[in-house]
């Protein structure tokens, strides 16, 4: 908790920190031949204190700042909206991180697509070593004049430097991978509200996998058998599954009030596997001299999911998300900050107004389990993943585990209509058995940034995870930390 309102004091320091000059200007202008009692309290902050602050975080303040008081949010809507009634949205996707994993990509999506109350969405991604992935959605309400919903995905994806990772470790193995997925879903309301609904659906999911191209991260080690766990063998899955939402939140991208309880439950029924020949392993630089089959093992598993959201918005405003008037109010109060003003919003009786009017609190409990049908044959791809997404952001890397669960907090504030700023601390554990946590494997993560969203629709996040005071993980992504 003092880490959580330590990050909450360096958040509003942001602010001070790109008007160093200019606060130094006035020390300056005032000066005299005797200092006064203020001038001297002040001008280790002014002179040490405020520049070096304002050099550490000039990589986000100076860009916020600007696409602040330009508007960049609220233009870049208005550049990649198109349509009579602005219901299609077509804008690029980027990945820039060393590596393979830089992506390039587009995205378009169509309210109203063919008719009233449906939703398509194609998105396609390419990557630096050649990669490619292909989506495409479409969704609609009220189907066949009833009060049903229908979705219906279908995707492929070809990644060469696609990994596992060995359950209750962080060790991880690669394995090319073209996946072909194929979904259909089907939901319904259960209450007039519309607030508490269930949904049944089914995918089918083809898995073509092959050895990696780098013979020292193929996995040959008895711990983890290939036979059993389907590793670099091709094979189908079919999950069926059923969920229960409860969703009473205000806006679906910028709640500031309300909970979301989603309940879910999925039966994996998973094909034979291909095998691997001795030729594979030869070609691999594997020492094998059987051949390897299917190892006859029930594959089948169950994993079941819940996790609970709830928002509490402080302060006497009557909504989270600023007008028109409200958003110039609030540029200005972020672009024109001048020392004099930071020392008012500072002053004690001030401080409650600055950290707690017109703020969200959001919470997060998030449990996954796996159970298999028989004792060491589910596949990989059974394993639930602890990363970046769960979410642990200040994580670049991912464990394995039949079990995991967490705790996440936000503080999210307006900055503009269409940006938020977020404060975050998030906790992690693994488990290889549902009664047998230990904080040995309790992980920890916290950090700070940004999120661009309208209401009703997300666009991106910008934010910096922390792991202890060990690390950072830039994250720059269309995909939401939590609705």
């Amino acid at each position: 908790m003092i880490r959580f309102l330590t990050i909450l004091l360096l958040v509003g320091v942001l602010s001070v920190s790109a008007h160093a000059k200019k606060a130094a200007k006035v020390a300056q202008d005032s000066s005299s031949e005797s200092m006064s009692f203020t001038e001297i309290i002040s001008w280790p902050f002014i002179h040490v204190v405020q520049p070096v602050f304002g050099m550490l975080v000039y990589p986000i303040s100076e860009p916020l700042h600007y696409a602040i008081k330009n508007g960049v949010a609220e233009k870049a809507v208005d550049l990649i909206t198109f349509g009579e009634k602005r219901n299609i949205l077509i804008y690029p996707a980027f990945n820039l991180k060393p590596g393979s994993s830089t992506m390039l990509g587009v995205c378009y999506r169509h309210r109203n697509l063919f008719k009233q109350g449906d939703y398509g969405v194609f998105e396609g991604h390419y990557y630096a070593n050649s990669d490619i992935d292909l989506k495409v959605r479409y969704s609609k309400q009220s189907l066949f004049g009833k009060n049903l919903y229908g979705a219906v995905v279908t995707a492929v994806y070809m990644d060469r430097d696609n990994s596992f990772v060995i359950p209750g470790t962080r060790e991880s193995f690669k394995q090319a991978d073209t996946t072909i997925f194929f979904e259909t879903k089907l939901g319904f309301p259960l209450t007039e509200s519309r607030n508490l609904n269930f949904s049944v659906g089914a995918e089918i999911n083809y898995h073509i996998v092959d050895f990696s191209d780098t013979k020292d991260s193929v996995l040959d080690d008895i711990k983890f058998p290939i036979a059993d766990r389907g590793l670099y063998q091709n094979h189908f899955e079919i999950p069926v599954y059923a969920n229960l939402v409860f969703d009473n939140l205000d806006f679906p991208y910028a709640p500031s009030r309300g909970n979301r309880l989603s309940i879910s439950g999925t039966y994996v029924l998973v094909g034979k596997y291909s095998g691997i020949g001795v030729d594979d392993f030869s070609e691999a630089g594997l020492d094998r001299t059987e051949k390897l089959k299917d190892g006859g093992k029930n594959h089948d598993y169950v994993r079941a999911e819940l996790f609970y959201q709830i928002y509490f918005f402080i302060g006497r405003a009557q909504k989270y998300v600023l007008s028109a008037k409200e958003a110039r109010k609030t540029r200005k109060f972020y672009t024109d900050f001048s020392l004099n003003e930071a020392l008012r919003v500072w002053r004690p009786e001030n401080l409650v107004e600055t950290l707690f009017e017109r703020r969200v609190l959001a919470f997060q409990y998030r449990f996954l389990g796996m159970w298999e049908m028989e004792k060491g044959g589910a596949p990989y791809t059974a394993f639930p993943g602890l990363n970046a997404r769960y979410p642990l952001r200040g994580y670049s890397g991912a464990w394995a585990s039949p079990f995991i669960m967490g705790f996440s907090a936000e503080y999210r504030w307006p900055i503009d209509r269409l940006v938020d700023g977020v404060v975050f601390d998030e906790y992690a554990m693994i488990s290889d058995k549902v009664n047998h946590w230990s904080k040995k494997n309790l992980y920890n993560s916290w950090g700070f940034g940004v999120r661009v969203r309208k209401p009703d629709m997300y666009l991106f996040r910008m934010q910096f995870g922390f792991h202890s005071w060990h690390g950072i993980s830039f994250i720059l992504t269309i995909a939401p930390e939590y609705r």
